[in-house]
């Protein structure tokens, strides 16, 4: 649906063909998100030739609405082309809430008109995921009912909910006997639907279909895992496309057997496992935004289902929940999407209820990785304005943005805290950008194609900041495409209202290409030239140098997944020797809104991510039974952490971030001084024993 925009453009149309790239400001009318838009139109050159045929997944932020009254609003054309996911059972459907952020799937055309005009439709933003395959979608599903069977465990049990990608859920170590798995539940969202339970999207198994899907691939007591997977629809080698699964090594499994994994014949009868596998092209495309319908979509599944568990005294069991994932971009105040999201199932108050939920996240592995800078402008007659050269990389298959985020004001009009202008490779300058809704500068190559665009636009509250995106194509495609010119970018922003105790936090978003995938994102980074990256000796540096005035910035790198006040986060440390691995990214956060003080200064804890500098990463289950591979990160220190603390919250522990704070404290003093700082290390390093994982 084409929207209304006027270019005004900054030099004479040339007659014919254009040469060369051309900056051209464009106003539109209304509440558009350029960067949305920005990203729908990439459709048309890089995913899909028939736009009206794609469907997306997305999150819309619900304001003083239902969801049944926002599907309602669509005429009959329209609501063809939105399907809620039958997760929203009839009465989730029909409540009405102050905000509540919901997954639904859309086609281009719906997306651009609630774009258009977000008010209209009782929504404050929308956020786009992935591209899904029409065949993947079942509209005709039922609406799900929360009447399920109860599940009775010992007394004493701790449930372990892991949500990744490949998880080979049919590992031994997964298993308490040759045809009986541990896992109770399991969600399989990049499967089709109707290969079992009865979602709109993915599949479902429970522990009686995974033993029949033992039974039957058991031969001589060995299980055809491969087999067993395809029949489970976690391979499919006809599709086409790649599964992590089919490989000896696997994030998922790799991470589930830290976090849950036992030899099979000593396996404990109270540790159940649930567990989501997330979309294979979600974690492909690692941008972090494309994740997050599928994680919601996991956690309404995962807490529905941990609900159903009883110990034998009546009780329910508490749950200790891992997603070793992590971004870069993002407020990093604990308000976007996803933070609200993990809230809604593990604030404190939450503990209210009769089951205590605990979240796991690590804290992010992107400290050295030169995608994080701050802003400062101090109190001067001329304020001269800060530059970051910003290098976009060659032969990077995927889309780039770079997010900058400014300081929360509570007046109306918004002060005019900076104004932007992008210079490319070659030279040439964007008109400016400041903080007004409706107009941005779009970059034009020689066919009149758009291949990137810088705009200004305002997230709602409860985050009311901001921030000003600029968007780019990707700089290579192996089809023919407008391409965005890779090379040193500048990035000028100069201050007009901004005070001197306020700043721009400014994030590369994450796009380089996870170990196993096909080569595809390669990920954009800040290169000034007064970034100190070694120490004295010639080894990384991983903290900034005192009283540096480089923009480019180690602290506040903590993943934008892990901002909030409730999940327990997770640094990675060398065991070795004690020290935190270079790596392993540091706070601190941002205050929310105008509150004095950030929700966090960084990670709770840390934990081994590394056995010592020369043997990187810790052993865990490979995708096949009996096999143990290496992986490092701090993806695989918080499942390490969340182990722990099933273990102990089984003998009554709370395994809340204050009882996780105080345990850091006490196991610090196992390693050689001195301790890390707060802002990396949270209390302190977690000693843990190979008995307790």
């Amino acid at each position: 649906m084409a929207r209304p925009a006027m270019r005004l453009k900054q030099t004479k149309e040339p007659e014919g063909p254009r040469s060369s790239l051309q900056w051209e400001a464009v106003a539109t009318e209304g509440g558009v998100n350029e960067a949305l838009d920005f990203r729908l139109a990439q459709q048309a050159n890089f995913i899909a030739p028939e736009q009206e045929e794609v469907w997306w997944s997305a999150l819309v932020d619900l304001r003083e609405t239902s969801i049944a009254r926002f599907a309602r609003q669509f005429d009959d054309n329209f609501a063809r082309q939105l399907h809620i996911p039958s997760d929203y059972s009839k009465q989730e459907r029909e409540i009405v809430l102050e905000a509540k952020i919901i997954v639904i799937f859309a086609r281009t055309r719906l997306l651009r008109l609630v774009n258009a005009s977000p008010e209209k439709f009782g929504v404050a933003s929308v956020q786009l995921g992935a591209i899904l395959d029409r065949d993947f979608i079942d509209v005709g599903t039922k609406i799900h009912s929360n009447d399920l069977p109860i599940i009775t465990v010992p007394n004493g049990s701790v449930i372990t909910a892991v949500i990744d990608d490949g998880i080979a859920f049919g590992n031994n170590v997964f298993r308490d006997g040759l045809v009986s798995t541990r896992v109770q539940y399991v969600t399989i969202l990049p499967t089709p639907p109707g290969i079992g339970g009865q979602v709109s999207v993915g599949s479902e198994l429970e522990k009686p279909q995974i033993d029949a899907l033992l039974v039957s691939n058991t031969t001589a007591k060995l299980l055809d895992e491969n087999r067993f997977y395809q029949q489970a629809g976690l391979i499919d080698y006809a599709d086409g496309t790649f599964s992590p699964t089919s490989l000896r090594r696997s994030h998922g499994t790799h991470v589930m057997g830290l976090a849950a994994g036992y030899p099979m014949d000593a396996a404990p009868d109270d540790r159940p496992i649930i567990c989501a596998i997330l979309p294979t092209r979600v974690t492909e495309d690692i941008s972090g935004g494309s994740i997050l319908p599928s994680l919601i979509l996991a956690l309404q599944r995962l807490t529905r289902q941990a609900a159903r568990f009883r110990c034998e005294d009546g009780t329910r069991p508490p749950a200790v929940f891992n997603f070793s994932y992590g971004n870069f971009a993002g407020p990093h105040d604990g308000t976007s999407p996803i933070a609200r999201v993990i809230e809604d199932y593990f604030a404190p108050s939450c503990d209210e209820t009769d089951q205590v939920l605990r979240m796991f996240l690590p804290a992010g592995n992107g400290n050295l990785s030169r995608t994080h800078a701050m802003l400062a402008f101090p109190a001067a007659a001329n304020r001269p304005a800060k530059t970051l050269d910003f290098v976009l990389m060659p032969d990077d298959r995927t889309a780039s943005e770079v997010q900058m985020w400014m300081p929360y004001s509570a007046s109306s009009p918004l002060p005019k805290f900076v104004t932007v202008r992008v210079t490319t490779p070659d030279g040439l300058q964007s008109g400016p950008v400041g903080i007004s809704a409706g107009s941005y500068q779009a970059l034009f190559d020689g066919n009149g194609d758009e291949v990137a665009r810088l705009s200004f636009a305002f997230e709602p509250f409860p985050t009311a900041r901001g921030v000003i995106t600029l968007s780019l194509n990707p700089t290579a495609s192996l089809t023919p495409a407008p391409l965005a010119p890779s090379g040193r970018w500048k990035i000028d922003v100069k201050p007009d209202e901004i005070a001197p105790d306020e700043s721009v936090k400014v994030w590369i978003e994450r796009d380089d290409t996870l170990p196993g995938f096909r080569r595809g994102g390669r990920q954009p980074y800040f290169d000034n030239a007064d970034y100190q990256r070694f120490d004295r000796f010639g080894g990384p540096l991983a903290i900034d140098p005192p009283g540096t005035d480089c923009p480019v910035r180690r602290a506040g790198t903590l993943s934008g997944f892990a901002c909030g006040q409730s999940p327990l986060v997770i640094g990675a440390l060398t065991q070795s020797n004690g020290k935190m691995s270079d790596y392993s990214a540091a706070g601190p956060t941002t205050p929310p809104r105008d509150a004095p003080d950030a929700y966090r200064d960084g990670p709770d804890a840390s934990a081994r991510g590394d056995d010592s500098p020369v043997l990187r990463g810790v052993l865990s289950a490979g995708s096949r039974s009996g096999s143990m591979v290496r992986l490092t990160g701090t993806s695989v220190a918080a499942p390490r952490a969340a182990r722990f603390t099933v273990n102990q919250m089984a003998v009554g522990a709370p395994g809340d971030r204050g009882w996780l704070w105080v345990q850091a404290e006490l196991q610090d003093h196992n390693f050689p001084p001195p301790k890390p700082e707060v802002t990396r290390t949270g209390g302190g390093r977690l000693d843990i024993s190979v008995n307790e994982t």
